[in-house]
């Protein structure tokens, strides 16, 4: 049995885009790997992203020269690895893996103690509960047999207890945590509301209570929306350390200017008095036209002067009058020969998608606008607030240009 681990370029060359992308990157690659490694020797090597690990029943020195040869595959794509041959016993992942008893078992790196969320912790009491199962199911599967198991869960034990839970870790065979045949597969939307201990409401059953009097027996669309279609799975708030984090972030972030100065030629004739290179904004346009005004919302993540660049481009070249909602107002105004002013101003700024955190505060800042205020977004339509984020796209691997 082999023990290996690869190393390339994108492990040391976090730049740009390469830090949100090596996970996925390792995991390609290793697929690609794999696909030259198997017409030499079939199923008998896996990797997992970074790592690697191969069996083979044969004398040390043909051990010793297919290492040389994945060794040559390896450095052929750019890429260079370390390789311990011969053993009998490796440690690979969460697991320790025993040829010469042909056993297995759970493997803990030293020093590095389990940590749980505690039981009194402000989650979800369902989360809360899971939590203990699911440490047993895996240690379980990554368990030979009951003696292996009873061996290595010493310190899981301990970690549990230490976090409140009152649970005591039992082996279970695959036999036994077989599971069941499953109910047909239906079309559930899920509600997701925030859980907080805090909030004394049940708002799992308040919401179950307004889908049964909303829907009852008999109602059209009961069939659609039900208890069995419509369910409800809470969601957990940032915890302190998330919290703390954020606001240490904050503060300690050295003050920058807030936007680049105005490099407009007329001060006077600035869009946004002295602010036109501001980024990451929600704004607003509003038109003027004989005794009646018009409003619009928008967003721009970069330069607002480029957004506003787009939209006069719309305003002026017909072909482009479909563009937004604004142009096609501006464009009926035209047809009609009336005359109008736009003025513009910034309603708010948020940040931009993250990859960490799956979240555009961005659009959602856009979205809040013109649903609690429809009255500053008379020109959108209610079909933007279903449309995806834009910022997402360039964080998808099919949009990376790789850095040179």
């Amino acid at each position: 049995m082999g023990q290996f681990r690869a190393f390339g370029p994108s492990e040391f060359s976090y730049c740009g885009h390469l830090r949100w992308i090596s996970y996925l990157a390792c995991s390609c690659l290793a697929v690609y790997l794999l696909s030259q490694l198997k017409p030499y020797y079939g199923n008998s090597i896996g990797l997992y992203r970074d790592d690697g690990l191969a069996v083979f029943n044969e004398p040390p020195r043909t051990i010793e020269q297919i290492k040389k040869n994945i060794c040559e595959i390896f450095k052929s794509n750019g890429l260079r690895i370390t390789i311990e041959a011969n053993k009998r016993i490796v440690n690979f992942l969460d697991v320790t893996l025993d040829l010469q008893c042909g056993t297995y078992k759970p493997y803990l790196k030293p020093d590095n103690t389990p940590l749980y969320v505690n039981a009194k912790s402000n989650h979800p009491p369902s989360v809360i509960r899971t939590i203990p199962r699911g440490i047993n199911h895996r240690l379980s599967n990554i368990s030979s047999n009951e003696n292996e198991f009873k061996k290595s869960t010493q310190q899981y034990q301990e970690a549990l207890k230490e976090s409140g839970h009152n649970y005591e870790l039992e082996y279970k065979s695959k036999e036994e945590t077989k599971r069941k045949h499953r109910a047909r597969k239906r079309n559930i939307t899920w509600f997701n509301p925030p859980f907080d201990l805090r909030v004394k409401t049940n708002v799992g059953r308040q919401f179950l209570k307004i889908v049964t009097e909303s829907f009852p027996k008999g109602h059209t669309l009961q069939k659609i929306f039900n208890r069995n279609t419509l369910k409800i799975s809470y969601s957990c708030m940032p915890n302190m350390k998330s919290i703390v984090d954020a606001h240490n972030k904050k503060i300690l972030k050295a003050q920058m200017p807030e936007t680049d100065p105005c490099n407009c030629r007329a001060k006077q004739d600035c869009p946004l008095d002295g602010k036109c290179k501001a980024t990451s904004i929600v704004y607003q346009a509003t038109v003027k036209s004989d005794n009646y005004e018009e409003t619009y919302v928008g967003l721009t993540e970069g330069n607002f002067k480029l957004r506003l660049a787009n939209h006069q481009q719309s305003f002026n070249k017909e072909r482009y009058r479909n563009q937004t909602e604004l142009s096609k107002h501006i464009w009926t105004l035209k047809d009609r020969n009336k005359n109008f002013e736009i003025s513009w101003r910034i309603l708010s700024r948020a940040s931009s998608f993250s990859n960490v955190t799956k979240r555009c505060n961005l659009c959602t800042m856009e979205k809040f606008f013109i649903i609690c205020h429809p009255e500053m977004a008379s020109l959108n339509k209610r079909s933007e607030l279903v449309s995806t984020c834009r910022h997402a796209s360039k964080f998808q691997l099919m949009n990376f240009a790789g850095v040179t």
